[in-house]
């Protein structure tokens, strides 16, 4: 199950988003859930956190509580752009709420478009380095369930169910910077 529609409505959904379109030029704003039930072109980050001294990958569980892949693992951290928003303004927010991080370095790398059957994205990837482990990141549960440290290959090679778009970010991450695998 990719998306749960049906769950209760929460603060979330009444977010405003920025909405773009195929080019990811800004064309309005929409609240968070109409964005979703009408499959509306959004922006996204993609925040890889990673291992300084092993390159492995910082994943997580997704809360149950999500409405777009409940209980999936996931690649990396982020969320959707809301209005008055960069990309770059929502990383650091994202990655101070979901783990507990502040004042660091979040490198940005490129954009990318994904689209499934329920989301259409414009995302931004970013990484960072972290000198410590998982027991040292602060979840936030309503996000996320659990952190984990896993090397890059056995992510990719993993058959559980991982978020489809963080996926595709994380290939396209490993492809402008091959040495993480190269490392493990």
């Amino acid at each position: 199950m990719i998306s749960q529609p049906d769950k209760e409505q929460n603060t979330e959904d009444k977010e405003i988003v920025i909405i773009v379109n195929e080019k990811n030029e800004i064309i309005g704003q929409s609240p968070r859930n109409e964005m979703r039930q009408q499959k509306l072109i959004h922006r996204a980050t993609y925040i890889f956190v990673l291992q300084t001294k092993t390159n492995k990958l910082f994943v997580h569980k997704r809360s149950l509580e999500k409405r777009y892949c409940p209980g999936y693992l996931d690649t990396c951290f982020g969320g959707v752009v809301a209005i008055n928003e960069t990309y770059e303004t929502n990383a650091t927010k994202e990655i101070h709420e979901e783990i507990g991080l502040q004042n660091v370095n979040i490198i940005p790398k490129n954009e990318f478009y994904y689209e499934d059957q329920i989301s259409k994205i414009w995302g931004k990837i970013f990484y960072l380095y972290f000198d410590g482990e998982a027991n040292q990141l602060t979840p936030q549960l309503e996000e996320v369930e659990y952190i984990d440290l896993k090397q890059v290959k056995d992510v990719l090679a993993s058959d559980d169910k991982w978020t489809p778009d963080g996926m595709q970010a994380l290939k396209l991450f490993i492809d402008e910077m091959p040495e993480l695998i190269k490392h493990q």
